[in-house]
């Protein structure tokens, strides 16, 4: 039990305790659901910003954004944000993979179009899952997980499936692009579950926005000069949605729901991203809802399905 000693004094190594892997109840099921949702806007949001900020600019302000946003909810709920001792080198390695992983996407999503960005950065919980079973005690790959896995991402495949086979080497490297930063966001994921037995998991968020800001800044001046086009309104709304919700609170708030349960389990879920992505823009711009919309949808609540009644199980065991 962490209890009965301090979580700095807790390894990182193979040998550390098995992280939080507490049941998914109703009630956290349903925020996960939201947090899809609201992550469902997110490329949307991200590729309309591109209009008028280059890629590297385009991240630094959302970084910078975000760190505020992080900031203002330290104060609020008077979060210390000290480094606890020895975790410094963690953060910064954290943190470079966060840059790594952003720059991937920024770069990526302007080489591609956001319904292909928004399927390929999903593909992150197929990594997660396979990387976990190497790299996270007490996360296995079982025959059901397995399975629920890649029928879940085959719902992907059916509703993103009359958008592919066309576009250039441009788009193929925004697409290879964009699935690195799905690895790296696998590969986050799991090192912040490591992370989360020695620090608040704002301080963690923080740290990488914090970092990602002036990098991508001092990148982008290198870069990226006078690229910059006319700002809008709604560029700025963007920005707001990204910035400030998306990459500071929801991240925020994913970060907590990783202390407490298993990385494969909450991941099963972000398929659910996609879909609520495809149909808001179905909604907001009066698209009509499609045969492989529908049955993708299925196809992706069966694999969730097939994963979360593997979860039930141990808890009941």
């Amino acid at each position: 039990m962490l209890g009965t000693r301090s979580p700095h004094d807790i390894p990182l190594s193979g040998s550390a305790p098995a992280p939080g892997g507490a049941p998914l109840s109703a009630g956290t099921v349903a925020f996960v659901v939201l947090l899809c949702a609201l992550w469902g806007g997110n490329v949307v949001a991200m590729k309309a910003g591109l209009r008028g900020v280059p890629p590297l600019a385009s991240a630094a302000f959302r970084f910078l954004l975000a760190s505020l946003s992080l900031l203002v909810v330290a104060w609020l709920r008077r979060i210390p944000l000290s480094v606890p001792p020895g975790l410094a080198p963690h953060l910064l390695a954290l943190g470079g993979l966060f840059l790594l992983q952003h720059a991937a996407l920024f770069l990526g999503l302007n080489l591609t179009s956001a319904s292909r960005s928004t399927v390929l950065i999903f593909t992150q919980p197929v990594f997660t899952v396979v990387l976990a079973h190497y790299l996270v005690p007490g996360e296995a790959l079982s025959v059901r997980r397995a399975a629920g896995t890649l029928v879940a991402f085959a719902g992907l495949v059916v509703v993103f499936s009359e958008g592919f086979g066309r576009g250039g080497w441009q788009t193929l490297t925004g697409d290879l692009l964009v699935t690195g930063n799905a690895v790296g966001w696998a590969l986050q994921s799991i090192y912040t579950k490591r992370l989360l037995h020695r620090a608040d998991p704002l301080l963690l968020t923080l740290s990488q926005t914090a970092l990602g800001t002036p990098c991508f800044f001092l990148a982008s001046r290198l870069v990226e000069p006078g690229l910059y086009s006319v700002i809008d309104s709604g560029i700025v709304l963007a920005f707001l949605y990204h910035g400030s919700l998306i990459a500071g609170i929801t991240w925020m708030a994913w970060t907590e729901l990783l202390r407490r349960h298993q990385v494969g389990h909450l991941s099963a879920f972000t398929f659910l991203t996609p879909i609520f992505g495809v149909s808001l823009s179905r909604l907001i711009l009066g698209d009509p809802l499609t045969a492989p919309l529908i049955v993708g949808l299925a196809v992706v609540a069966a694999g969730i399905a097939l994963i979360s009644r593997q979860a039930s199980a141990k808890a009941s065991a």
